[in-house]
């Protein structure tokens, strides 16, 4: 059960949610409605990077329900789309004004809006589904009904801190937000968190979380022949590389490296921090393929995600539905989707991080008790079970 938006009242040019009501997702969506149109924003936002990725995985889920649905692409550089077209069930719903242009979002949005606006008035779509905050919104204030998605809040958080940059940001999501009939929350984290800021908008949000599915059937392997912990995606800021080599020295783990995966080479920072912990040549940086993330996950003790801020946290699953180990962060969204399928540990804690990974490291029992776990934790968050939710939803919304 999960709630969706029951009735839908506008008055004097504003779209007011009346209330929320539950919903069985497992019934059958009998009403029928014109089409979803979905935007090009996160396509023009991202060349690559996980919301993008998400997006494309819901739309080719949704490809297997009776919703019908376009992405208008528009203009893009985004390098995760082009791939998305080898697949039928999406290439024929993708509509696209042009060769692939790279360039900033607010380029993206200058170059694209004019013509989604056009592409809405002529496509009537039942529901407009923007695939990120819009830097420039065109469409009409009335007559359309939206849905936004919330990844996350980290805006909101550094903007406190004082980041103009991410106060900038904030301004541009709350105003999406703000014109947004449902906002779909990845997590009840981000949920809750969007209500404390801006309270106003709770009555018009849910939470659908994302999903997860297998990123190779052909993972690579032998890349390594020291066992090794792994450490995927950005480092910086809140991820909190540092916990993570600090907790490599402890004496029981001499024997295993950090293999970080993504999040670009090595800055000059990071090689000083490597280094003052006489980990010279144990901890090391590598990007590549889907075959090869999968194959690293696969063969890893565990994967270590120290975060302290995460919307949603997709690595634990992806490690888990690869038969990888987790120890987390015991904060925001992390234990709402790793369950008790992972380990957790204080992220401003090196010393609880370096015992929980040696205990990991030396006991086969566990290691192979949190695989279980993990495998059956991954498979209760399915992109088909996340489609037919956003199914279910726009089928309400669009009545």
């Amino acid at each position: 059960m999960y709630h969706v938006v029951d009735n839908i009242c506008r008055a004097s040019g504003k779209c007011i949610i009346v209330r929320l009501q539950p919903v069985d997702i497992h019934r059958s969506e009998e009403n029928t409605f014109r089409m979803i149109l979905f935007s090009y924003d996160i396509f023009t936002a991202q060349a690559a990077g996980g919301i993008s990725r998400c997006m494309i995985e819901l739309m080719r889920a949704l490809a297997s329900t009776t919703v019908d649905w376009q992405l208008w692409a528009g203009r893009h550089g985004n390098e995760l789309l082009p791939a998305a077209l080898d697949d039928p069930g999406i290439a024929t719903r993708i509509l696209t004004t042009g060769p692939r242009t790279a360039g900033s979002r607010l380029a993206g949005s200058l170059r694209n809006e004019p013509g989604f606006a056009r592409a809405v008035r002529n496509l009537h779509p039942s529901v407009v589904h923007r695939t990120f905050y819009p830097m420039i919104d065109l469409l009409p204030r009335t007559g359309i009904v939206r849905v936004e998605t919330l990844h996350d809040m980290w805006d909101e958080r550094a903007a406190s801190a004082g980041s103009r940059r991410s106060r900038l940001k904030s301004v541009i999501k709350h105003r999406a937000l703000g014109r947004a009939d449902v906002i779909i929350c990845d997590t009840e984290s981000t949920r809750r968190e969007m209500i404390d800021i801006w309270p106003a908008l709770e009555g018009r949000s849910t939470v659908i979380h994302l999903g997860v599915r297998r990123l190779s059937a052909s993972p690579e392997t032998g890349t390594r022949d020291r066992p090794f912990f792994l450490f995927v995606g950005r480092r910086g800021s809140y991820k909190n590389f540092t916990v993570a080599v600090e907790a490599l020295r402890a004496p029981a783990l001499r024997d295993h490296d950090l293999v970080c995966f993504g999040g670009g080479p090595f800055d000059r920072d990071e090689l000083a921090l490597i280094s003052a912990a006489g980990l010279g040549g144990r901890v090391l940086q590598m990007g590549g393929s889907d075959d090869r993330l999968a194959g690293l996950y696969e063969a890893a003790t565990a994967l270590l995600y120290p975060s302290s801020y995460e919307g949603f946290g997709l690595p634990l699953l992806e490690a888990m539905i690869h038969d990888c180990p987790v120890i987390a962060a015991p904060l925001t969204s992390l234990p709402e989707v790793g369950g008790d399928a992972a380990l957790y540990a204080d992220p401003d804690d090196p010393h609880a991080w370096g015992d929980i990974m040696a205990t990991l490291a030396g006991d086969r029992v566990q290691a192979d008790a949190l695989r279980r776990l993990g495998r059956e934790r991954a498979a209760q968050f399915s992109w088909a079970e996340t489609a037919r939710k956003h199914a279910v939803l726009y089928a309400d919304i669009a009545r």
